[in-house]
């Protein structure tokens, strides 16, 4: 096998990856590889296929990635299941799942690309070793020598450090090729492509990621073979607030739920501004009505109500952003989105958060 190790995150990086391969395998069983980042993701990838070659089995790694024992002979056992094949990843230090594959699945006349039990706590290996996916974390990529008498190029320009192995494994998929996820878990950093100063190639802003995924979907994705669909519902709890016309109400972040609770036609209350700290999504319009407010520019006294839509992250900006008007005796109410989510309805809540 070919090992193609990427190495964007500095020396020490590439080092705790490799000898952590090494003590997982025969490492003179292998021809190992060390590619430096290219301008994005997708063309280090395709650099990769043409300096490796296709004679051989290939398996593409990313620095942040620390091999655990067992993969190897997981993966052997069970090739021949599929060509092509990612594998799953816990947190660093943890047994908190952060990939374990990915689907495809509606919302609305949108598609997106879901996460398959992120967040969830892992107690044990399943006992199903595979299983098949829409997609997989491209940190580790094993590509058989099969596949690429059928596909044998990333397409960047589309990918854009978010999504280039999807453009690959589409099109394989297109014509035949199977891929599947291991049950086995690696941990992962998640950093390696987050670092790049281009926010185009690395940017949190949903309204950024937003267009660049409809450009790859238009490409690549036929929406009549997806057959998963979500609903989203919006509790009562929620609605009752921002229907109340005595409320003035803020909302930092104008992400998916923003826009899904807008184009739900469900809010009747016009006293609602949102805000970003983004400077990419300031001043931009979504559902062509609500422009996005710069936070440094608001007016503190204009709210009574502030609603905080990225739940993870909830706390941390309520103590960056909000304290400050709290100590400037602002006397609100201040909310944090609540999600609950499972494989056919995300549903969306209040929960006060204590001042």
């Amino acid at each position: 096998m070919n090992i193609a190790i990427i190495n964007s995150l500095g020396k020490n990086n590439y080092l705790k990856c490799f000898n952590s391969l090494k003590k997982t395998i025969n490492i003179h069983d292998h021809r190992i590889y060390r590619f430096s980042e290219n301008k994005s993701r997708g063309h280090t990838l395709n650099k990769i296929i043409k300096t490796v070659g296709t004679k051989n089995n290939i398996l593409i790694v990313a620095d942040d990635i620390q091999f655990t024992p067992g993969w190897y002979e997981k993966l052997m056992k069970n090739e021949d299941k599929a060509e092509m094949w990612g594998a799953s990843m816990l947190y660093p230090k943890s047994n908190k799942i952060q990939d374990n594959g990915y689907e495809l699945v509606k919302i609305k006349h949108n598609t997106f690309l879901r996460p398959l039990k992120r967040g969830i706590q892992l107690k044990q290996n399943p006992k199903q070793e595979w299983k098949y996916v829409d997609c997989t974390c491209g940190c580790f990529l094993y590509l058989n020598k099969k596949t690429f008498k059928f596909q044998n190029r990333f397409y960047p320009n589309y990918g854009m450090n978010r999504w280039d192995e999807l453009t690959f494994i589409l099109k394989a998929k297109a014509k035949g090729l199977k891929l599947a996820v291991l049950n086995h878990y690696f941990y992962h950093e998640g950093t390696s492509t987050k670092n790049n100063p281009d926010k185009k190639l690395s940017s949190n802003s949903y309204q950024i990621e937003k267009k660049l995924w409809k450009k790859l979907e238009k490409k690549f994705i036929n929406k009549k073979d997806i057959s998963k669909a979500i609903k989203i519902k919006f509790q009562n709890n929620l609605l009752k607030i921002v229907n109340n016309e005595k409320n003035n109400i803020l909302f930092y972040g104008a992400g998916i739920f923003s826009e899904y609770l807008i184009s739900s036609k469900l809010i009747k209350n016009k006293k609602i501004d949102f805000t970003s700290s983004f400077k990419d999504e300031v001043g931009k319009k979504f559902q062509r009505k609500f422009k996005i407010l710069d936070f440094k520019k608001l007016n503190s006294k204009k709210y009574n109500i502030i609603i905080i839509t990225p739940y993870d992250e909830a706390d941390n900006i309520l103590k960056k952003k909000f304290n400050v008007w709290i100590k400037n005796n602002w006397k609100g109410r201040i909310y944090k989105i609540k999600e609950r989510k499972t494989s056919y309805f995300w549903n969306y809540s209040l929960n006060k958060i204590k001042t």
